[in-house]
């Protein structure tokens, strides 16, 4: 019996492998100390010899695993515990079903590869060892995937597969970036886990993350490789959670027109290929949520024009790191807005998948901002965060975004 007010199924159930850092962690939300991080830092020496138990085994995930099932508050999920004490509930709350029953030998099924840090976008919560284009606005490098690592991870992945994974009924894999559609690894992964037959009742599921600021013909390749792949289902999730300006500004390096063309595109396709599903990964933080709305109501318009009738899929995220654009920083009358969020989709929105989960998330997010508690020393350290952005960027938040000064002063 394990503690239900510790426990957490994503430490069990999920494992992130970064290939352009050469690091692994275990849940997204987790903070690892420098010493930590150099301990899950590996090479082709450390995966030659450690194999798969430095991935899916390592000394610091056995403590964590620990911990939580003994009810001791594992300092890796501050952040969690931080958003319990302040509002009773965390991404560990909104994942953990306390009804499913772990041991320390349950395998992880959900698999995040964090393929590449090319990305032609800049988000304002990302950083230089994700994206490519951060790299040159901060004047830094950081190396990219390579390939002797590429490929001995999916030799590690393969036998995990084949030995950990050969008796579970689904396995899911997670794709990321910086952008996943600008790295020939991608296609080889995919090209490989069709022709992985490790049980035939197996379900499997390629989650591929994309800020959609790709060319069209990247997306003809991909399109392309699910008609050949009908034994994989691919869903989407596209990253968005404001529309015009806004997004942006958030996103900086995209372009609102080229998003809007290539949603078009995935609508269409999916609409006719049985194995694709179309997700939203929708990133709230303190400068979008209040105005998620707008983009609820432009992704309900678009599958009403393009009589889009599968369900979609809106993927559960919000930010709490950095702190400045985490959603505590919130006033409080921005509840109401969240709870506008909550009607449309409640009454408006029919063909979500798990839209109850999504709506539970809503709920967290309007909890933690009635609760929150921001500091003088916080506001002013969210003035100058955004103050560099702006003057780097030659760019106004407070033009886009009615609420700034509430972040900032």
């Amino acid at each position: 019996m394990y503690n239900k007010d510790t426990m957490c199924y994503k430490t069990w159930n999920d494992i992130i492998i970064s290939l352009p850092k050469k690091t692994v962690s275990w849940c997204c939300k987790t903070n690892l100390t420098e010493q930590q991080t150099k301990e899950t830092t590996f090479d082709l020496d450390i995966l030659d010899t450690q194999g798969i138990d430095f991935l899916f085994n390592h000394p610091i995930l056995q403590k964590r695993k620990n911990d939580l099932a003994t009810g001791v508050r594992c300092p890796d999920c501050h952040i969690c515990w931080e958003s319990e004490d302040r509002s009773g509930e965390s991404h560990r709350t909104l994942y953990t079903n306390h009804s499913i029953k772990f041991d320390y030998d349950t395998p992880a099924t959900f698999i995040e590869l964090e393929l590449t840090n090319k990305c032609n976008q800049a988000c304002v919560y990302c950083g230089p060892l994700l994206s490519s284009r951060w790299q040159k606005e901060l004047k830094q490098r950081h190396p990219d995937t390579e390939d002797e690592i590429f490929h001995k991870v999916m030799e590690l992945f393969t036998e995990y597969c084949n030995t950990k994974l050969a008796d579970t009924p689904y396995i899911n894999i997670s794709l990321l970036g910086g952008e996943p559609f600008f790295t020939d690894h991608m296609y080889i992964f995919l090209e490989y886990l069709s022709k992985l037959h490790v049980n035939s009742e197996q379900e499997i599921t390629v989650t591929i993350t994309t800020g959609m600021s790709f060319p069209k013909q990247k997306l003809d390749k991909f399109i392309e490789l699910i008609g050949r792949t009908p034994n994989i289902i691919y869903i989407m999730q596209l990253s968005g959670e404001a529309i015009g300006r806004k997004t942006e500004l958030i996103r900086w390096g995209l372009d609102f027109e080229n998003w809007n063309i290539n949603l078009d595109m995935f609508l269409t396709e999916a609409k006719r290929l049985d194995n694709l599903v179309i997700g939203f990964g929708c990133a709230h933080s303190s400068l979008s949520l209040p105005y998620f709305k707008e983009f609820l109501v432009y992704i309900n318009n678009k599958m009403m024009l393009l009589d889009y009738k599968k369900l979609v899929w809106f993927h559960v995220n919000y930010i709490e790191e950095p702190d400045y654009l985490s959603i505590s920083m919130l006033d409080k009358h921005h509840a109401d807005a969240v709870t506008e969020q909550i009607e449309y989709m409640e009454n408006e929105m029919t063909n979500l998948y798990r839209k109850d989960d999504y709506i539970t998330m809503l709920k967290s997010l309007r909890k933690q901002i009635r609760n929150q508690t921001v500091t003088p020393e916080l506001k002013s350290y969210a003035a100058k965060e955004f103050k560099k952005l702006e003057d780097r960027r030659k760019i106004s938040f407070k033009s886009e975004f009615p609420h700034f000064d509430e972040l900032t002063k």
